[in-house]
């Protein structure tokens, strides 16, 4: 499978990467960065040191640094300064270097290059799709599949009330996407709230001790086992949940399982301004016929013992040791 996979990289999403770079059916062929989590230079300097600290071929391409419209909102509070749960500066440089070519042309590029089998995953705020939507839509169209970590339905948003944090930071991006008609499996928080990665179940790993946590250096799992304390605890403090929620990893999830989501099809609308800005609201594929080529394909559950085991034996035990 290739895949391409269009990011904030936060903690989350560095999972997200580990997952897909364990995963022996996936090509990484690129990871692009967008602004969300952290700044877009926090973003891709994230990118490029997983990349090159898991042994990744996938070049690297640096995103947009603000939404279509709106002003940048950041979620620091929860993924740390440096974007992997430490203060700014904290990690190494990478070794490598972005591309020079920005990530909405890449986006558009690659599909064009293998039409039909490419599967992008984005689980940061869709501005880059939004502007390779803009230049080239019918490249966006050549992608065989395309997964979204966004939105929430019957689930309590994580930005206000209703809203979630990707589509929240840009919801006019994630109108343009997600009124597209193009095949496309949006993972909202209804799905991912019940994707979670315990402290109990974690610490059940042989997790390496007496790692140098506040400057963790060159260290996969010393970097992995700071970025994820840190994100429990946020979720704690928070929530009074005891672990942290596997958003984008389940994103990643629904490309490698057949099946593992369970969705229904609607056409989902975007909130653009308002106490609701960022709010994804349903409405049925047949009353928009004339517009919509079909419905997007949205995740209300998933196959926990699928995913758990994904976790466990593509992350968790190469990067912290057998149980």
């Amino acid at each position: 499978m290739k895949m391409v996979m269009d990011m904030d990289t936060g903690i989350d999403d560095a999972i997200a990467i580990v997952l897909a770079a364990g995963s022996p059916e996936v090509e990484l062929l690129a990871i692009t960065s967008v602004a969300g989590n952290a700044p877009v230079d926090v973003c891709t300097r994230n990118c490029l040191l997983l990349n090159e600290l898991l042994g990744g071929d996938a070049v690297v391409a640096a995103g947009s640094d603000r939404p279509l419209v709106k002003s940048l909102l950041t979620a620091q509070e929860v993924h740390g300064a440096d974007g992997l749960g430490g203060h700014a500066g904290s990690l190494p440089a990478p070794a490598t270097n972005a591309i020079d070519e920005p990530a909405f042309e890449l986006l558009t590029r690659l599909p064009m290059e293998h039409p039909g089998e490419v599967t992008l995953v984005t689980t940061g705020p869709l501005t880059n799709v939004a502007l390779a939507l803009r230049a080239d839509p019918d490249a966006v169209a050549a992608y065989a599949r395309i997964i979204i970590m966004g939105g929430a339905f019957d689930a309590p948003g994580n930005t206000g009330t209703v809203a979630e944090f990707n589509i929240y930071v840009d919801p006019e991006a994630a109108a343009l996407v997600l009124g597209s008609g193009l095949d496309i499996t949006l993972v909202p928080l209804d799905a991912t709230t019940g994707a979670v990665l315990t402290r109990s179940a974690l610490t059940a790993h042989e997790r390496a001790r007496g790692l140098p946590l506040e400057r963790p250096g060159r260290d996969v799992s010393a970097i992995l086992h700071r970025a994820i304390d840190h994100y429990m605890d946020f979720q704690f403090d928070e929530s009074g949940l005891d672990g942290g929620y596997m958003h984008d990893p389940l994103a990643v999830a629904a490309a490698l399982v057949p099946g593992i989501l369970e969705t229904h099809d609607m056409r989902v609308d975007v909130v653009g301004n308002g106490s609701d800005r960022g709010r994804t609201v349903r409405a049925p594929v047949q009353a928009h016929a004339a517009d919509q080529g079909r419905g997007v394909h949205v995740a209300f559950g998933h196959n926990d013992g699928a995913f758990i085991q994904l976790l466990e034996g593509r992350v968790l035990r190469p990067v912290f040791g057998p149980r």
